[in-house]
């Protein structure tokens, strides 16, 4: 067995069960928790943006501080138990005892809009948030972040993890080139799941999502947040060259799905509840998602597909927020989780879609060890995780998705939620 122990399968689907908490960017919703509107803050931003003034050979230069402040979504990284119960993050405890630093890590971040209008008010102040490093999707709430100058821009000659193991489109982010401001932490695609032993025939095209011959009436899961960008890429539109003649194009399709009343409920989150309880057959979803529960927790019926135009890509990446008491050792640990050894810890416990190179024979690696010590039933579902297309996609595979449309101004903010926001509110 590689170095790095794994967590027993039941402590597995103990945690996996809610960890869908995590994944809510709400990009079309301009009002949402805690009545936030980004909308409305780029508006008194007026849209446009400092940088930060410090060079980045000037922030990351010196000694590393003794501890790292570092806040990510629930249930988003590999977890252990120590002789006494206490929960700890093997990843993170194997930098510690290499390095000498203490990572703090919170899992407080439930939603990117909730999480963003929470550390507002003190970056805008000049004031630190408290952390190191952050965990935000790319999107409305990351362009503001870069817009603005509120995180720093990274020494990109001292990572050299990443340099080495960084797949391709982790290396180069079209939201973020040459990775200046972020390192990905885990992303994956938002595609089709469904329910084999529901629907008349394989679904293969987002018009099927609008035929009741093919799935049935009130039986449709859309995600709100991811819709109108997976409609968009399913209509041969490039959502990142998007503009609101082809958002007009996206909405009109989504009406005629609505109107053909196959759609059972517009979703934030919770989708995977109703595909698991057998109350929404068809349903857009997230590949790690639907990797579990196909996999690890026993429901080979579920299928998770591209249609025929192709998925939407996106990624969590870690970001240091300016103020940041240690953005020394907050890089450092950006760095570590690109080791293979180490980002195989995270990515057996989360399934979705590493950013960093050699997961996936390692992954392998492990499941022949646990075959080898008479573990089938374990071996056969890390087997299944390391083969599968949609955690360790090949260039081939990569070519079928794209990035969804970085909102930057008011003005894009406003129009947008006003093309798509009627159909699922309304």
């Amino acid at each position: 067995m590689n170095e790095h122990m794994h967590p027993d399968e039941a402590a597995i689907q103990r945690a996996m069960r809610h960890r869908l908490t995590r994944r809510s960017m709400m990009k079309g919703a301009g009002m949402g928790i805690a009545g936030f509107s980004l909308a409305s803050f780029l508006a008194a931003c007026g849209g446009g943006g400092d940088s930060a003034a410090e060079n980045p050979q000037d922030v990351f230069s010196g000694e590393a501080g003794d501890t790292v402040n570092f806040e990510n979504w629930p249930l988003y990284i590999d977890q252990a138990k120590d002789k006494n119960g206490n929960v700890y993050h093997p990843s993170l405890e194997a930098f510690t005892k290499e390095t000498g630093i203490t990572v703090n890590y919170d899992d407080g971040i439930l939603s990117n809009e909730e999480f963003f209008g929470k550390i507002q008010p003190q970056l805008e102040a000049g004031r630190s948030i408290g952390d190191d490093i952050i965990v935000i999707t790319n999107g409305r709430q990351f362009n503001v972040l870069v817009s603005r100058g509120w995180v720093y821009e990274l020494d990109t000659t001292k990572r050299p993890n990443f340099d080495e193991h960084a797949v391709p489109f982790a290396a180069d982010p079209s939201y973020d080139p040459g990775a200046k401001h972020s390192m990905a932490w885990q992303g994956g695609f938002t595609g089709v799941a469904y329910d084999t032993s529901k629907v008349n025939g394989d679904i293969t095209k987002l018009d099927d999502l609008a035929n009741p011959d093919k799935v049935g009436q009130n039986s449709v899961g859309m995600l709100t947040s991811d819709m109108p960008d997976f409609v968009m890429i399913n209509l041969g539109i490039d959502p990142t060259t998007s503009g609101p003649e082809e958002w007009k194009e996206a909405a009109a399709w989504l009406q005629k799905q609505k109107d053909s009343g196959t759609v059972r409920q517009y979703y934030n989150q919770g989708y995977i509840d109703d595909l698991v309880g057998k109350n929404t057959p068809v349903t857009m979803a997230w590949s790690g998602d639907v990797l579990y529960y196909k996999v690890w927790a026993g429901y080979p019926e579920f299928e998770f597909v591209f249609p025929e135009g192709g998925a939407l890509q996106w990624q969590d990446n870690m970001m240091i927020p300016v103020g940041a008491e240690n953005p020394v050792g907050a890089l450092g640990v950006m760095d570590w989780v690109y080791k293979p050894n180490i980002a195989t810890k995270i990515t057996e416990w989360v399934l979705y879609l590493s950013p960093a190179e050699g997961v996936q024979d390692l992954i392998l690696e492990d499941a022949k060890a646990a075959e080898d010590a008479g573990d089938k039933g374990y071996a056969n579902k890390l087997y299944a995780t390391g083969k599968s297309p949609f955690a360790f996609p090949d260039s081939s595979l990569i070519d079928q998705t794209k990035f969804g449309k970085s909102i930057t101004t008011d003005d894009e903010a406003t129009e947008w939620d006003n093309i798509f926001l009627p159909i699922s509110q309304g």
